[in-house]
């Protein structure tokens, strides 16, 4: 099963540090909010996924010049609230599978972030191909070489 998640962009990196910088209280004000929020909305999505887990980021931006990198910073706060929220039983790296992929669309309405997880990762090829716009020719030549390769190694 795959389980969607449409949320509004929590603080980003940049976000994150300017609180931080103002004290420990402002900076522990927002994290405990922003985990609050994300954990009291995944409560009552009602969904559990209490062994591996696959996840995919899409980033919805009004501004597409600002940096990978601090946009993903907000996955910390999306991540402690799933665990908060009792649907991941954590969020660490035995639980929370490789890749973690992030992808970023331009936005005609508010920044977001659609949460994409599923116990399974096949779901993570399709949105691979989508966003590098692989042509049917490439596929099929990719495709060609893996076959080429598991031939070779069965064969062996």
């Amino acid at each position: 099963m795959i389980y969607e998640l449409m949320m509004p962009l929590p603080p980003t990196m940049n976000e994150i540090v300017d609180t931080a910088r103002s004290g420990w209280r402002a900076s522990a004000g927002m994290k405990k909010k922003w985990t609050n929020l994300i954990g009291n909305f995944v409560s009552e999505c009602d969904f559990e996924l209490f062994d591996k887990v696959w996840v995919e980021f899409h980033w919805y931006l009004k501004n597409m010049g600002r940096d990978a990198d601090n946009v993903a910073g907000a996955t910390k706060f999306i991540m402690d609230g799933l665990q908060q929220g009792n649907a991941i039983r954590n969020d660490n790296l035995t639980v929370i599978q490789s890749p973690v992929t992030n992808y970023y669309h331009r936005s005609i309405g508010d920044d977001g972030v659609k949460l994409r997880l599923s116990n399974y990762p096949d779901f993570l090829f399709d949105n691979f191909i989508d966003s590098n716009q692989f042509s049917t020719a490439t596929l099929q030549g990719i495709n060609k070489k893996i076959n080429n390769i598991l031939h070779v190694r069965t064969s062996q």
